[in-house]
């Protein structure tokens, strides 16, 4: 346990041991619903954590999280990553490497380059990691209603009727499965092309006509 502390709380570990104090507790308060996951977001600068075309218009903190492919998540999750990656990498190293080299100017070298490499390490294992969490987010996230009125949508359940239906649209992405609902109950099934023309709040659902319909208003 002495070693344990020894190395976790000197330079370089103690770098990420802090980082990692933070996003631990970070994550204590969020699970106790004080706080949420992307508070710390809302304190940084508008373009930090940007993603598509407004984080490459911006050159600042925005544009160097796209360059290193860590945009489009919550901040508080890159910090995750990085510290524990970082702490590991420090952590191990300088129990079984700088541990054994003489202190002094080269020592102070060595344990800078420590904590160096453990940010290099941590930025590539983050890019890996956040890729699927970044399409689950984005696949989850809320939808903009107004913009999808007008598109054709494909029926996916096995008709629609007037309280229940899915379809499924095309966004460029992995696409949206949607609730759906008709008119007349067994207008629409399954493989038919269908367009969204009204958004029904109450049932989070679209109201759904033909394209010769649509084309007629």
């Amino acid at each position: 346990m002495d070693e344990f502390l020894r190395v976790a709380t000197s330079f370089p570990t103690a770098v990420y041991t802090v980082l990692l104090s933070v996003v631990t507790v970070h994550w204590l308060l969020s699970a106790l619903g004080i706080l949420e996951i992307s508070t710390l977001d809302g304190l940084l600068p508008d373009d930090f954590g940007g993603d598509g075309a407004q984080g490459a218009e911006h050159g600042g903190a925005s544009g160097l999280l796209m360059k290193f492919g860590l945009h489009g998540v919550p901040i508080m999750i890159v910090f995750t990553i990085i510290a524990i990656v970082g702490w590991t990498f420090c952590y191990f190293f300088d129990l079984h490497v700088l541990s054994r080299m003489k202190p002094g100017a080269l020592g102070v070298v060595a344990d800078t380059a420590t904590a160096v490499g453990g940010l290099l390490l941590s930025i590539p294992v983050a890019r890996i990691v956040l890729a699927p969490v970044r399409r689950m987010l984005r696949r989850f996230a809320p939808v903009s209603q107004r913009p999808l009125l007008g598109r054709y949508a494909e029926v996916r359940s096995p008709e629609v009727t007037k309280t229940h239906g899915q379809a499924w649209v095309d966004d460029g992405g992995a696409g949206l499965i949607l609730q759906v609902r008709a008119e007349n109950s067994g207008q629409f099934v399954r493989g038919d092309r269908v367009v969204l023309i009204e958004y029904l709040q109450d049932q989070n659902a679209y109201r759904v006509i033909t394209g010769e319909e649509f084309e007629r208003l």
